[in-house]
C-alpha cells in the first residue's frame, strides 16, 4: 500500500504535491479542530454555565431554608381535627364578610359539602379558601368560577372534602 502511494505521488508534478502537503498539514488539522475540539470547548463552558447556575440555586435554596426556619412551625394537631359542620362554615363566611353572595350550602353525602356564590369577590374569596383546610378541616376537591358582571366578582362552585 505504501509503495503504491508513493508510485502516485513520483508521478504527480511538484504543485500538486504541494497542494496535497498544504492539505494533510493544514486543512486536516484544521477540519479536526474545527470538527472536535471546538464542540468540546463550546460543551466545556456549557457545563461550566450549568455549573454556575447550579451553584446559584442551591445558595437561593439555602436562603429560603434560612428563611423558612424562622416562620413559626404549624399547628401539630390540625391533622387530628374533625371537619367543622355546615354552621361554622357559615359561620366563617360570616366573619369573612362572604355570607351574603352564598347561594347554596349543601351536605349531600354527609361527609363532603357543596358551596355555590354568586357574584362574590374573588379577592375576598381566596383567602377565606386558602383557610379552609387548615382551619375548617376541609380540602377543597372541587372549584369551578365564572366571570362574574363586575370586576373582582365571580360566580363559584366549591366541593369540599374532610381531611383524612
Amino acid at each position: 500500500m505504501t509503495a503504491r502511494l508513493l508510485h502516485l505521488l513520483a508521478g504527480l508534478s511538484g504543485r500538486e504535491r504541494l497542494l496535497i502537503a498544504l492539505m494533510v498539514f493544514v486543512a486536516l488539522p484544521l477540519g479536526l479542530t474545527q470538527g472536535v475540539a471546538v464542540p468540546l470547548l463550546a460543551r466545556q463552558d456549557a457545563a461550566r454555565a450549568a455549573l454556575a447556575e447550579a451553584g446559584a440555586l442551591q445558595d437561593w435554596l439555602r436562603h429560603r431554608q434560612s428563611e423558612l426556619a424562622m416562620l413559626p412551625a404549624p399547628d401539630s394537631d390540625l391533622g387530628g381535627t374533625a371537619p367543622a359542620g355546615l354552621r361554622a362554615l357559615e359561620d366563617a363566611l360570616i366573619a369573612a364578610g362572604l355570607r351574603g353572595s352564598l347561594v347554596t350550602l349543601t351536605n349531600p353525602s354527609g361527609a363532603s359539602v357543596s358551596l355555590r356564590f354568586a357574584g362574590i369577590s374573588f379577592t375576598g374569596l381566596m383567602p377565606w379558601l386558602d383557610g379552609v383546610e387548615s382551619r375548617m378541616g376541609y380540602r377543597v376537591t372541587g372549584l369551578r368560577l365564572a366571570r362574574g358582571a363586575a370586576p373582582d366578582l365571580v360566580d363559584a362552585e366549591i366541593q369540599l372534602e374532610p381531611l383524612p
